[in-house]
C-alpha cells in the first residue's frame, strides 16, 4: 500500500493535507486557566512531526508551524537555546537551512502542538549586545549601546538579541506574512520597581523604554492579529508603557502572572502605519500620569477591537486585614482611563488620538476578583461584548489547597463575585438600558453560570435581563435581540 510520503503530489495539494492538522493554539485554548509560563504548553504535535518527515515537506509545512509564534526570553534558562517562539518540553531537533545566513534560533512556536524544531545557520554573527537588525534602525539614542542604560546593557541584549534573531529568522524564511499571532513571555526583565508608581522612575526604570522600541521594531515587520503578552503585573506594564500602582502588589502574592491578549482585525488597512520609517528618538514611552499610558504603549499601535486581561488569584489578599480596601497591581484601570474625556492641563499629557477608541469587547478572567477594582460603568458604553469569568475554572483545584486559599474566607470571596455580577446586571438589565449608557452592547457572557452551585444565585442575579431587551440562548450567554423605546428614539443608528 503506498503512502503519502510515495505519492509525489504537488506542494500546494500537501500544504492542503496539513492544514487539517492545524488547530487552535495552546495559548488560546488555556486562556482562562491561572496564568503561568505554561500557557503555550501542548503536548499535540501534529505539525512538529509532520515537519520532521522530510525536506519537502518542511518547507511546505513552515507557514503553518509559524503561524502562531511566541519570544520566549527565558527559554535559555528553561532550557539550551537563545529564543523560543513557545513554551516546550523535550529536545530541539536540528535541521539545516541552505541560502544566506539566517540566525540561529531554538525555534518553537504556539499552536497546536507546534513546538521543538530548531534551525541552525551556516553563520551568524553573534555579538554580545547585538544592535536591532532593521531596514531603519533606531539612532544611537535607542540603540543598545546608548549610555543612558551603562548598567543594563546585558539585560538590554537579554531582550534585544532574542528579538533580532527571530526577526531575521522570519525575515530569511519569508514568514512575515505567516504570523498570524504572536506570544511574548519572560518572567520579569529585572528589578521589578523603583517606585509606587513605576513610570515616574523616568530614564531610570529603562524597560519603558526598551518596550517601546521593541514594539515598534517588531510590527515594522510582521502584524499579527493576535498579540499575546504573560508576565509580572509591574513588567507587563513596563511592556505596554501603561501607569500601574504597585502599593499593594505585597497583598496579591499570588499573581504572579498576568496575561494580555489584544487582537485587531486581519488585514486591517490602518495596521500598515508601521510599515513606514520610524522616528526612534521621537517615541513618547513614559506615561504622564496615574492613570493612563504612554502614546507610543503597544495599545496605541494597532487598531485593537478585542481586549482580554487575566489577572489570576486574589486569595491571597483576602486574608489581609480590610483587604477591600487594597488594590491589585493592574492594567485594567490605565485601559479605563483610555475611554474617558479628560481635561487637558498641559501640553504634555496630550494625546493625538483617543487610544482604544476601537476597542469593542472586553474579556475578564480572574479567581474572586473585589468588586470596587470591576467597575465597568465606563467601560460599557464603548463596548459590544463584555465577557467575565471570575470564579476558579471548573477543572481548577486551587480551592482544595490550603497554602493558595490561606487566610481567606470563602464566603467573602463567593460575596464580592456575586457584587460584581449585580453591579453588570444593574446597567444592562432591560429597565436601565439606555443609548446613553449602553448604546453599543450586543452580548454578554457570564461563564461562571457553568458551576452548578452558583446557578441559582445568578440566576436571580439575571431575572431582570430579560425580554424584550435580552434573551438567554444558552446557560450565561445574554444576546441582546431590540432596544427600550428611548433607546429607538434618540439613536439613529438603531433605526
Amino acid at each position: 500500500m503506498s503512502t503519502l510520503m510515495d505519492v509525489q503530489l504537488p506542494e500546494e495539494l500537501l500544504l492542503h493535507i496539513l492544514t487539517y492538522l492545524d488547530g487552535c493554539p495552546p495559548s488560546e485554548r488555556q486562556r482562562r486557566q491561572e496564568p503561568g509560563l505554561q500557557l503555550t504548553d501542548s503536548p499535540y504535535l501534529p505539525l512538529k512531526n509532520s515537519s520532521l518527515v522530510s525536506k519537502r515537506w518542511r518547507r511546505v509545512v513552515l507557514p503553518l508551524l509559524f503561524k502562531y509564534a511566541r519570544l520566549d526570553l527565558d527559554a535559555d534558562i528553561r532550557r539550551a537555546g537563545g529564543f523560543a517562539y513557545a513554551g516546550s518540553s523535550g529536545p530541539a531537533i536540528d535541521s539545516r537551512v541552505s541560502g544566506g545566513s539566517p540566525p540561529k534560533p531554538s525555534a518553537d512556536v504556539d499552536n497546536h502542538g507546534k513546538h521543538g524544531v530548531q534551525d541552525s545557520a551556516e553563520s551568524l554573527e553573534d555579538t554580545s549586545i547585538p544592535p536591532l537588525l532593521s531596514a531603519n534602525p533606531p539612532s544611537n539614542h535607542t540603540r543598545l549601546t546608548d549610555p543612558v542604560y551603562p548598567t543594563n546593557a546585558n539585560i538590554m541584549g537579554r531582550l534585544y538579541r532574542p528579538l533580532s534573531r527571530f526577526l531575521a529568522f522570519i525575515q530569511h524564511q519569508h514568514l512575515a506574512d505567516s504570523v498570524e499571532g504572536f506570544v511574548f513571555m519572560t518572567r520579569d526583565l529585572g528589578p521589578e520597581r523603583f517606585d509606587r508608581f513605576p513610570h515616574r522612575a523616568g530614564e531610570k526604570d529603562w524597560r519603558y523604554r526598551a518596550a517601546a522600541v521593541f514594539w515598534h521594531h517588531l510590527l515594522c515587520v510582521i502584524n499579527p492579529a493576535r498579540v499575546v503578552l504573560v508576565a509580572s503585573p509591574t513588567t507587563l506594564a513596563a511592556l505596554t508603557n501603561c501607569a500601574i500602582d504597585s502599593s499593594g502588589d505585597w497583598a496579591f502574592s499570588d499573581m504572579d502572572f498576568h496575561v494580555l491578549e489584544l487582537r485587531q482585525q486581519r488585514n486591517n488597512p490602518m495596521a500598515s502605519k508601521l510599515r513606514e520609517p520610524i522616528d526612534y528618538d521621537a517615541l513618547h514611552y513614559t506615561p504622564h500620569r496615574y492613570p493612563g499610558l504612554a502614546r507610543s504603549s503597544l495599545f496605541n499601535l494597532r487598531p485593537w477591537y478585542h481586549v482580554s486581561v487575566n489577572e489570576g488569584s486574589f486569595l491571597k489578599a483576602y486574608g489581609t486585614y480590610e483587604f477591600f480596601e487594597r488594590g491589585p497591581p493592574s492594567l485594567v484601570y490605565s485601559i479605563k482611563d483610555c475611554l474617558i474625556p479628560r481635561p487637558i492641563f498641559n501640553p504634555y499629557s496630550r494625546i493625538s488620538h483617543t487610544p482604544l477608541s476601537t476597542l469593542r469587547c472586553f474579556t475578564y478572567t480572574a479567581i474572586f476578583p473585589f468588586e470596587n477594582h470591576l467597575d465597568f460603568t465606563d467601560l460599557l458604553p464603548q463596548l459590544e461584548e463584555l465577557d467575565l469569568q471570575l470564579a476558579p475554572d471548573p477543572q481548577s483545584k486551587i480551592l482544595d489547597s490550603r497554602d493558595r486559599v490561606g487566610k481567606a474566607q470563602l464566603d467573602d470571596c463567593w460575596s464580592e463575585l456575586l457584587a460584581v455580577y449585580q453591579g453588570v446586571a444593574a446597567i444592562l438589565a432591560t429597565f436601565t438600558i439606555s443609548a446613553a449608557s449602553c448604546p453599543r452592547m450586543k452580548r454578554f457572557v457570564c461563564r461562571d453560570m457553568r458551576i452548578r452551585a452558583l446557578q441559582e444565585d445568578l440566576d436571580e442575579i439575571f431575572i431582570f435581563m430579560c425580554l424584550p431587551v435580552w434573551a438567554e440562548y444558552e446557560p450565561g450567554v445574554f444576546t441582546r435581540l431590540a432596544v427600550s423605546a428611548e433607546a429607538v428614539g434618540t439613536d439613529p443608528s438603531w433605526q
